[in-house]
């Protein structure tokens, strides 16, 4: 549970005035699925054991970075949950004073771990699933039990990890007929559903322009289910929230591509090898772990906390130039 006595600091703000909150942290770049528009077909290099930041260095930096404002933490992958220590891992990080700590999961471990990762303090999960047709999940995850992702969905919604947040990334000709089912879903369920642009960090250069399905076709097809009413949380994000009229859930767009949400990132990502990536679309990286490694202290950790938050770019060049992601070559080496 969350530390009442710890009190919050407010948020450091970058150079373009956005206030840095929020830190992504991949604690390990290992899946147990095998996506196409994710892992080569020549297969995956995985960092060494000893290249993965440890549990009290991931821990120290939050300590460090909560002191300067962070309060909102997502853990991701690769798969987070092969991760042996997760439970005690989240328990640490909400332990500090992290208000919203969340967890980025494929789904297929999640429903025996659901009830203990409440309990360790985390609020809530994302479970990407790109297709409910069983064989086709059986395709593009080449060994997925779809079984076991719906088997996570309810026993994530019977422990109180909501609303549980359903991703789906629509690809030209591979799911993007599945978009209406995708958002029938939520006239029953409090799911929210977001469909996430195809974004061009895919393997054996899958991603193509014309693969990608822009937020505005995303839209305009499920609108055909009913009037769209704009739907806004508090605090910034990069989704644009609706709801169907007369459903219970929610739909979330999230368009890098096409109307990207720079203007209000608030965040950083921290990859499993330990480098703070300001922007998920840039090159540039400022390594924590291995100043951490060499006995730095806690005022040299906090200091390039804050040296990541200043040279944050202003955005992204997506839309000018997809070059500029070539140095991406697969999402579990940085954080999805």
């Amino acid at each position: 549970m969350k530390n009442s006595s710890i009190k919050e600091s407010l948020p450091t703000k970058d150079s373009y005035n956005r206030h840095i909150d929020y830190l992504r942290i991949s604690i390990t770049d290992k899946c147990n699925l095998q996506c196409v528009y994710c892992v080569s077909s020549k297969g995956l290099k995985y960092f060494r054991n000893s290249e993965i930041m440890t549990d009290e260095e991931i821990v120290r930096f939050v300590r460090a970075a909560h002191k300067h404002g962070l309060r909102k933490v997502r853990i991701t992958g690769g798969e987070p949950l092969l991760r042996k220590s997760i439970v005690n891992l989240i328990s640490s990080i909400k332990e500090i004073g992290i208000s919203d700590l969340s967890l980025t999961t494929n789904g297929i471990m999640l429903a025996g771990l659901a009830e203990a990762l409440k309990k360790a303090g985390l609020d809530r999960v994302n479970i990407s699933l790109d297709t409910m047709n069983p064989e086709r999940y059986k395709e593009i995850t080449k060994k997925g039990d779809i079984n076991r992702v719906w088997e996570a969905i309810k026993e994530a919604e019977r422990v109180g990890l909501s609303p549980v947040k359903i991703n789906m990334v629509p690809i030209r000709g591979l799911n993007d007929d599945e978009i209406l089912s995708f958002a029938s879903l939520t006239f029953e369920k409090d799911y929210h559903i977001r469909f996430i642009e195809f974004m061009p960090v895919s393997s054996d250069g899958m991603w193509r322009r014309e693969k990608c399905v822009s937020s505005k076709e995303i839209i305009e097809m499920i609108s055909g289910l009913g009037a769209l009413e704009s739907f806004s949380f508090r605090g910034e994000g990069p989704s644009r929230n609706y709801r169907i009229k007369g459903a219970v859930g929610i739909i979330g767009i999230i368009s890098p591509i096409s109307d990207h949400f720079c203007s209000s990132c608030n965040r950083l990502r921290l990859t499993s090898n330990g480098k703070i990536r300001p922007c998920l679309f840039s090159n540039v990286e400022v390594d924590i772990k291995t100043p951490m490694r060499n006995s730095a202290d806690d005022e040299e950790i906090e200091r390039l906390f804050l040296y990541a938050i200043s040279i944050k770019p202003e955005r992204h060049k997506l839309d000018e130039n997809i070059a500029v992601a070539d140095h991406i070559k697969n999402m579990s080496k940085i954080g999805g």
